[in-house]
């Protein structure tokens, strides 16, 4: 089985990736009982996180205002379902004089932008929670692919030939929890698809859990 063979910790030959998405079976189930269940819980998820984590939402928010000039929330045009655009909500986490639509992976120097409490946020990513009400209005899920901005073009084009944007994009994903910001672009397209092909309920748990574990360890993580 090919997704046994694939080492994601390895940069493969260009010839290699082109024979994976030529040769790659996208799943044709519906699966709509699977569909719907990840739906409904993430509703109701989002909403109890939204009411039982409004003291660190405050929290935080008082801490960047005060931290550094600038919005609360940092907003990112970001590639989605159906590979379309759309706003995708984050606490600021720099300031505002760092590259607004660029990956913090390009920058030349990311820790001259990351403000104090944007560097603790980041640790423990914890400037990832306004995505949280993403959840709850229907633009992201708690399990997917983790969505790209515009600019990372050469990985959205990926995606969108692996068949990835027929799902929502993700606050956590396969790739997430198997190398992070360690992880070749092309390497992170290939486990988002499998995510996609492979989606069930019990997968999306065993996803959730690893997740935790990650961000405890901070495994994986750049943050400068």
């Amino acid at each position: 089985m090919r997704a046994k063979q694939f080492n994601p910790s390895v940069r493969y030959t260009d010839a290699y990736y082109e024979n994976y998405i030529r040769t790659f079976e996208q799943s044709k189930r519906k699966n709509f009982c699977f569909r719907f269940l990840k739906r409904t819980f993430d509703i109701v998820a989002s909403f109890l996180m939204l009411l039982l984590l409004s003291p660190v939402f405050l929290a935080l928010a008082i801490a960047v205002k005060v931290d550094s000039k600038g919005p609360i929330i940092f907003r990112q045009e970001r590639v989605g379902k159906g590979g379309k655009p759309f706003t995708c909500l984050k606490f600021r986490s720099m300031y505002t004089e760092a590259p607004h639509d660029l990956a913090t992976s390009l920058f030349q120097d990311a820790s001259s932008y990351l403000t104090r409490v944007g560097r603790f946020m980041r640790k423990f990513s914890l400037d990832e929670l306004p995505q949280i009400w993403c959840v709850f209005i229907g633009k992201m899920s708690f399990i997917g692919y983790r969505p790209l901005i515009l600019n990372e073009a050469e990985c959205n084009d990926m995606r969108r030939r692996l068949g990835v944007f027929s799902m929502r994009p993700g606050i956590s994903g396969y790739a997430q929890v198997n190398g992070r910001d360690d992880l070749y672009y092309k390497n992170k397209a290939i486990l988002d698809a499998e995510y996609v092909k492979r989606a069930s309920l019990w997968f999306d748990i065993g996803i959730l859990f690893s997740t935790i574990l990650v961000v405890l360890s901070a495994k994986g993580n750049r943050t400068p």
